[in-house]
């Protein structure tokens, strides 16, 4: 097939199906978990028309639903079998999991598993509270590529031109300046040699994070491994030990899922 067909057919869209998503996305978030047509369509920058059209197949399919007495939408009920029956298929859940119960356990933090999604966004798909700290971020919340230290860890290992393309759109959880940005893009090369990235409350103060990614069998990077706890609780070589922890456990999901960590 000639290349320039393959590039048109991975770029086309269906704009209802893109709409769909985006409404599951935008009532998965606690912000907008129950809202009202008009919340809805402007959040999305959708005509009500068009908005009402998608809910109402939404309703049917019981994937979303409609609440008569507050005439606001939530997720529906259908969802929570769609997401367990992908828990049940997603092998490399089954695999990773006992992982970050392991990480937990001998480190007394929360620990997350990462997915990159589309081109600029991640979300946890799974987490490990700790027993004594946990951190209050639910599952399926949704992330800047460059947030964090499992954000680093997935820049980390694109092409330069494509991490800093990433980096320049600069739509974190908080913008940031054209210094912190070079430093970023700096700070990669180095994060790519080591196995690690750890994160100093740049994003949420008093919070550090430390992760490595994850190889797939095609040896790129999807997924990153992170633990999060107070800066007070990780300082200086605590943090490196840490780091060189999560890195080998991250080697072994990667061995497990039939990739391979690339020699720098």
């Amino acid at each position: 097939m000639d290349e320039h067909v393959k590039k048109a057919k991975r770029k086309y869209n269906v704009p209802a199906v893109d709409s769909a998503f985006k409404i599951l996305t935008l009532l998965s978030r606690k912000k907008f978990s129950k809202s009202n047509l008009t919340e809805i369509a402007n959040a999305l920058s959708l005509t009500p028309t068009t908005c009402y059209r998608i809910l109402q197949k939404l309703e049917e399919l019981s994937v979303v639903r409609y609440d008569q007495s507050s005439k606001r939408y939530s997720l529906g009920p259908y969802l929570v079998v769609l997401g367990e029956r992908a828990k049940e298929n997603i092998l490399d859940l089954s695999v990773i999991m006992p992982y970050l119960e392991r990480l937990t356990e001998e480190t007394g933090l929360t620990s997350f598993l990462v997915n990159r999604i589309g081109e600029k966004k991640s979300t946890i798909i799974a987490k490990v509270e700790a027993e004594q700290f946990g951190i209050n971020v639910s599952v399926g919340r949704h992330f800047s590529i460059v947030d964090g230290a499992y954000g680093k860890c997935l820049l980390a290992n694109l092409r330069r031109e494509e991490a800093k393309r990433l980096i320049d759109y600069n739509d974190g959880l908080r913008p940031l300046t054209e210094k912190e940005m070079k430093e970023l893009l700096a700070e990669l090369e180095m994060i790519k040699i080591k196995g690690f990235a750890i994160s100093h409350g740049e994003y949420i103060d008093g919070l550090i994070g430390i992760a490595a990614p994850i190889f797939n069998n095609t040896n790129t990077v999807e997924m990153s491994i992170s633990l999060v706890g107070l800066t007070s609780q990780l300082q200086g070589a605590e943090a490196e030990r840490i780091g060189e922890l999560i890195k080998g456990i991250a080697n072994e999901i990667t061995n497990k899922l039939g990739g391979e960590r690339p020699l720098v």
